[in-house]
């Protein structure tokens, strides 16, 4: 150590302080997902949930889970506080993409994480696990 003192006179450059610890990155809540499987039995007991079709009203009106209602996915933002936050909402779209976005939006406004969900498969995955026959199908004028 003597040498380097006498070569760059004193003890030497200072050490670089260590980095300050990086901010931990913000994962965004993971969006819960229900099978038709698990969502059926809970509307056959009626429990207190919501099921919201995010398709087009003529969609709805061709065939729709019993009890869901429609609000169409561009109309999400201004009908938004039609929604309860004191009841889980299951968002069901035709594959479960973009219940997946719309369970995000609603978190990302307020509602409770463990309050929303996403039908997995959308109504093709209910489709799937119950049948045609499980939907209900709206008739009469303007149907």
């Amino acid at each position: 150590m003597g040498i380097l003192k006498r070569i760059f006179g004193g003890a030497g450059p200072a050490p670089n302080p260590p980095a300050p610890p990086r901010p931990a990155a913000s994962q965004p809540p993971r969006i819960r997902e229900i099978s038709a499987e698990d969502l059926k039995p809970r509307l056959d007991r009626a429990e207190l949930l919501l099921v919201v079709d995010m398709r087009q009203p003529w969609e709805y009106q061709a065939g729709h889970i019993p009890g869901a209602v429609n609000i169409f996915a561009n109309d999400l933002p201004t009908r938004v506080d039609e929604l309860p936050k004191d009841r889980e909402i299951v968002f069901q779209c035709w594959h479960g993409n973009m219940s997946r976005q719309a369970s995000m939006y609603l978190i990302d406004n307020g509602w409770a994480a463990d309050r929303v969900a996403s039908l997995s498969g959308g109504i093709s995955g209910w489709l799937d696990a119950h049948g045609e026959p499980s939907l209900v199908k709206e008739t009469g004028p303007g149907a």
